[in-house]
């Protein structure tokens, strides 16, 4: 079994439906974990919901969901986005335990989150979790919950938490901040252009850069997870892909 680790489509769905198709994804039989950002950007953001609705086994929320879910603003956000509050209230906290879109999970060792756990979470990691990255992906539910819960009805959260700058909703590494990704723990992760030097120290990063290529996106990028290896893949979208439907880009390829 494979885990496809997908993230920051925004609004394409192409980029989710092509990086499915080029790695040959087996509804049913590989796993698919979208890793957050599905709204703002692109033209149809619903599309990416239906797509990841149908296909994903997780769902991870993005800083893009959280803005929407808590009701803030972001940039960019579309207007449009704040139509799916209702959805993204009852996919975080009123969904069938093992269904609700989280903060993080692991696969095969990997921890998986939007942007990543940074430097600031390894005191957790080693003496909390002690050093299992399942322990963390745990810890990191509950705190996202614990966090989300109350600001929805106060609106306030902590600066330092997990809604934070540093949390794995919004952390972006060295040169982006003064941090570093937390040592010791293998990360799949989307939300900042990636750093291909990162992967020495095991942080890999999907992100495909949608905000280049709002005109035209021509580049998917994703992360496959098996036997306990990552392995990063990009590919450019067939000139066919945009008059497709997504389900007519994965079913041409997906046996």
């Amino acid at each position: 079994m494979r885990t496809f680790v997908i993230s920051d489509a925004h609004g394409y769905p192409e980029l989710i439906s092509s990086a499915l198709a080029h790695g040959g994804f087996r509804p049913a039989k590989d796993g698919f974990v979208y890793a957050g950002d599905l709204l703002d950007r692109g033209p149809d953001s619903p599309g990416c919901i239906n797509l990841v609705n149908r296909y994903a086994t997780q769902v991870l929320v993005g800083n893009h969901e959280l803005a929407v879910l808590l009701d803030f603003c972001i940039y960019p956000q579309d207007a449009q986005s704040r139509v799916h509050r209702r959805l993204m209230i009852d996919k975080v906290l009123n969904s069938a335990p093992g269904s609700e879109w989280r903060a993080a999970t692991c696969i095969e060792g990997v921890l998986i989150s939007h942007a990543g756990v940074s430097s600031r979470f390894e005191e957790v990691f080693r003496s909390q979790c002690h050093g299992d990255p399942v322990l963390l992906a745990s810890h990191l539910n509950r705190v996202f919950l614990a966090a989300v819960r109350p600001e929805l009805e106060t609106g306030e959260w902590e600066a330092d938490g997990i809604l934070g700058d540093d949390g794995p909703l919004w952390f972006r590494p060295w040169p982006y901040s003064d941090l570093l990704p937390a040592a010791g723990l293998r990360q799949v992760v989307g939300h900042t252009p990636p750093l291909p030097e990162l992967e020495e120290v095991g942080f890999y990063m999907i992100d495909p850069c949608a905000f280049l290529c709002t005109e035209d996106p021509k580049r998917f990028r994703y992360a496959v997870i098996e036997d306990g290896q990552v392995r990063v893949q990009e590919g450019t979208l067939e000139p066919a892909t945009a008059g497709d439907s997504s389900d007519d880009v994965i079913q041409a390829v997906c046996p």
